[in-house]
């Protein structure tokens, strides 16, 4: 799993992760092309190093994890297949949840999903927020016992709650370090896309 960036609660990356698929009109279609440019920017500079980490020449699939909340097209689904120069042409609809995915709220399952047919192709899962996880690791293992190869996650952003646990000093941490575009969470030591 990889992050695009940290989402901490109340804070606005998180409140903008809310309201693109929360709100509607003008709104609406503001946060969506934000989040898609970002998503556009961080694979263009790091999917590379992601495929290099997975030990795969690049991702021939795209897709998106389903919302289980209802939403008949998921806004993840709509910027990804359709906004996102980086993932378009490579994006399938692959994954359909289960009658009983609502249920299991945030618990881990391999019940969660299923996944259309795959041969052996190496999967780019794209999902917007990981706070367990469990609905990305549920979408992978889909993927997975649906016949694909190497399957990485990227997350749009990473949720944290300052008041659990060492969170709190970790962001602090994190604070003290300028943003850079280049900054990559597979190589900390930064590239330029050429390297």
């Amino acid at each position: 799993m990889v992050p695009v960036s940290l989402a901490l609660k109340n804070e606005q990356y998180a409140n903008e992760l809310w309201r693109y698929k929360n709100t509607t009109g003008a709104q609406q279609h503001y946060f969506r092309t934000g989040l898609a440019a970002v998503l556009w920017r961080f694979l263009a500079l790091h999917e590379a190093c992601i495929a290099a980490h997975c030990a795969v020449p690049g991702f021939s699939v795209v897709t998106t994890v389903p919302s289980t909340s209802g939403r008949e097209v998921h806004p993840l689904r709509t910027m990804v297949a359709d906004m996102v120069g980086a993932t378009r042409g490579r994006y399938r609809d692959l994954l359909t949840p289960t009658p009983e995915a609502a249920a299991l709220g945030r618990t881990g399952s391999s019940a969660r999903y299923t996944s259309s047919a795959l041969w052996g192709e190496d999967v780019l899962l794209v999902d917007d927020t990981w706070t367990t996880g469990h609905h990305a690791q549920s979408a992978a293992a889909a993927l997975k016992a649906a016949g694909a190869g190497s399957v990485a996650i990227v997350v749009l952003g990473r949720h944290l709650n300052l008041t659990y646990g060492d969170t709190a000093t970790l962001v602090e941490q994190a604070r003290l370090r300028s943003f850079s575009w280049a900054a990559c969470a597979l190589r900390p030591w930064g590239h330029s896309r050429d390297s």
